[in-house]
């Protein structure tokens, strides 16, 4: 997984301060990871964790032998009334969800809702979802406000699916998550899997991802690997 910081208007970059955000590579996919920020010694956590549904135990002990503060998980499965997302709370932690929405034709489907993101976040902080007015096709996202020891940030974790080849608009709809936070004054941390290999500098799609990024002011360095079976499963 890699770090990622950034503030200011999109081509126009504010470079006082270190806000940050994280990505996570391709090869890395199925593999936590940890980052420690600049902003108030906070430990960012990111997981693909295909199906949250019987590893709610799991996902606290995770937090808790790793000091992580928030941590972000893709391919939850999730419904908007799932038991795994209730007993995180009833445990402890905030958290704030977003399952796949269900096309009409599955809206009353049993089947496993693949997909789904959330962010969970220690009980010693505020953690509230804030809706953007953006809808993409092509990824996964949510934003939160997060305060921690009254450092105040915006995270936002975005998820690409790596079945699915890269599209021209899956830039286009970055571009216009990343224009809706881009001004804002707090950090803001894109704690991400968006499955493009960064580190093979003459792919394609990683040259216009890492120009995209590059126009917000985005910074790019290691995080730490948390070696654990808890998204061990594939798809």
């Amino acid at each position: 997984m890699q770090t990622l910081a950034a503030r200011g208007q999109r081509r126009r970059i504010r470079r006082h301060g270190i806000p940050a955000a994280t990505i996570q590579q391709q090869q890395q996919q199925q593999q936590p990871s940890a980052v420690q920020s600049s902003a108030g010694s906070t430990r960012f956590g990111f997981v693909s964790i295909q199906s949250l549904f019987h590893k709610a135990d799991e996902v606290h002990e995770l937090i808790r032998d790793h000091s992580i503060d928030v941590l972000c998980l893709a391919e939850t499965w999730h419904d908007a009334d799932s038991v795994c997302i209730c007993r995180l709370r009833s445990s402890g932690f905030h958290v704030i969800d977003c399952p796949r929405p269900h096309s009409p034709a599955t809206a009353e489907s049993l089947a496993v809702n693949h997909g789904g993101v959330a962010v969970i976040a220690a009980g010693s902080m505020c953690l509230s979802g804030v809706p953007v007015n953006v809808h993409p096709i092509t990824l996964e996202f949510m934003r939160a406000c997060v305060v921690i020891n009254r450092h105040v940030c915006t995270v936002i974790t975005v998820y690409r699916h790596g079945s699915e080849s890269v599209q021209s608009a899956f830039f286009d709809e970055l571009a216009d998550l990343l224009d809706a936070v881009a001004t804002r004054a707090e950090p803001v941390y894109l704690v991400s899997n968006l499955n493009i290999r960064l580190d093979h500098a003459d792919d394609v799609y990683a040259v216009r991802l890492v120009d995209l990024l590059g126009g917000y002011g985005l910074k790019t360095s290691r995080c730490q690997s948390l070696h654990t079976s808890l998204a061990g499963c594939s798809t």
